[in-house]
């Protein structure tokens, strides 16, 4: 008897060790690394499972309407995050002209946010207006996910460029139609808001939603703590998508290994994550499916305990060049194919593991 839940795993016994992060910032179309701290100790069992359960109270709590447009309002994040450390008085004449630089370009990240969630907004709508058809599949989450369209906050981006034509070999020229709706920098948070605020298909549903998200809320310490909350946000994305779109198959994807080798300071963090993705595949079987194609990065032996992140599949250690792009689309079109034609509740029919 296969599998009750499409729960596709290339992760190997690299995936069981800890690994070595670095934390990329994205501001301006730009990739910044940064340097990052020891990770913090590990919390207990049954600490990990209370802090999933605060934290899905908390992102309802603070849930915009369902339908709500994203032609209008500003996300809450927003507002006030790059003067509340410092008060105004203390500052000097130079230091309050440095905070307007700082302020200046931190709104113009925002506005570019805001450009390519509008374009989406309007990409979603004219899909469904022109024909009705909409679009079979979607793939939502970060920088990884905008890679696909080439962009980087909306913007061109010469990294990208290849990975644009990756796209069109798999995913552009298939009988069914698929749209990448990923911006770059985002973590849960950002993708439930979008979501909420005018993301999602109206009137036509799709067969499959795909999404990869999660790598930038495990940053820094990357405590299991963190972990938590970030299964967390993303089990609050699958339960808002499966209430919007009944009939529609999930397909989460696992957050990739990231840094120069592994194991390092996030791998714990990250295995936390997929390990969660994949049990709320298996207990939801009917809608909620999992895949892994992080094995496909790592060096095939180990040197010293650890494994090396193929710099030619990952150059930055965050973002896959267009060859490991390749090999993400290679081993995702047939799990998205078999899906598409697959209705909900049957997914047994086909699953396996790879």
């Amino acid at each position: 008897m296969m599998h009750p839940s499409v729960a596709f795993t290339v992760a190997g016994d690299a995936q069981d060790r800890a690994f070595e992060d670095m934390s990329l910032l994205a501001r301006a179309g730009k990739l910044i690394t940064v340097a990052v701290s020891d990770a913090a100790s590990a919390i207990g069992a049954s600490k990990r499972k209370g802090a999933v359960e605060q934290h899905t109270l908390r992102l309802a709590n603070k849930a915009a309407p369902k339908k709500a447009k994203g032609h209008g309002g500003i996300p809450g994040w927003f507002k006030g995050s790059v003067e509340g450390a410092v008060q105004p008085s203390a500052l000097t004449e130079g230091n309050r002209r440095a905070l307007r630089r700082q302020k200046q370009h931190h709104h113009s990240v925002e506005d570019e946010w805001l450009k390519v969630h509008r374009r989406y907004v309007e990409e979603m709508e004219a899909a469904e207006a022109a024909d009705g058809r909409g679009w079979d599949v979607l793939f939502y989450g970060d920088s990884i996910m905008e890679e696909w369209r080439g962009t980087f906050l909306g913007a061109p981006w010469g990294p990208f460029s290849d990975v644009k034509k990756v796209w069109a070999e798999f995913f552009a020229s298939k009988p069914y139609t698929s749209l990448a709706l990923g911006i770059a920098g985002d973590k849960v948070e950002q993708l439930l808001w979008r979501l909420q605020n005018g993301e999602l298909p109206v009137s036509k549903h799709p067969k499959v939603v795909a999404i990869m998200i999660g790598t930038n809320d495990l940053v820094g310490n990357c405590t299991l703590q963190s972990a938590a909350e970030t299964a967390a946000g993303i089990m609050e994305v699958n339960s808002l998508l499966h209430s919007e779109l009944p009939q529609t198959h999930i397909l989460n994807l696992a957050v990739l290994p990231k840094g120069e080798v592994w194991p390092n300071r996030c791998s714990d963090a990250i295995l936390a994550v997929n390990s969660d993705l994949e049990e709320y595949a298996k207990a939801n079987p009917d809608f909620a499916h999992y895949a892994n194609f992080g094995k496909g990065f790592l060096s095939d032996e180990p040197v010293g305990g650890r494994y090396d992140v193929k710099e030619a599949l990952m150059p930055d250690s965050l973002h896959p060049s267009a060859v490991g792009m390749r090999i993400i689309a290679s081993q995702l079109e047939p799990v998205v194919a078999a899906l598409v034609h697959t209705p909900i509740g049957d997914a047994e029919d086909f699953a396996t593991s790879r």
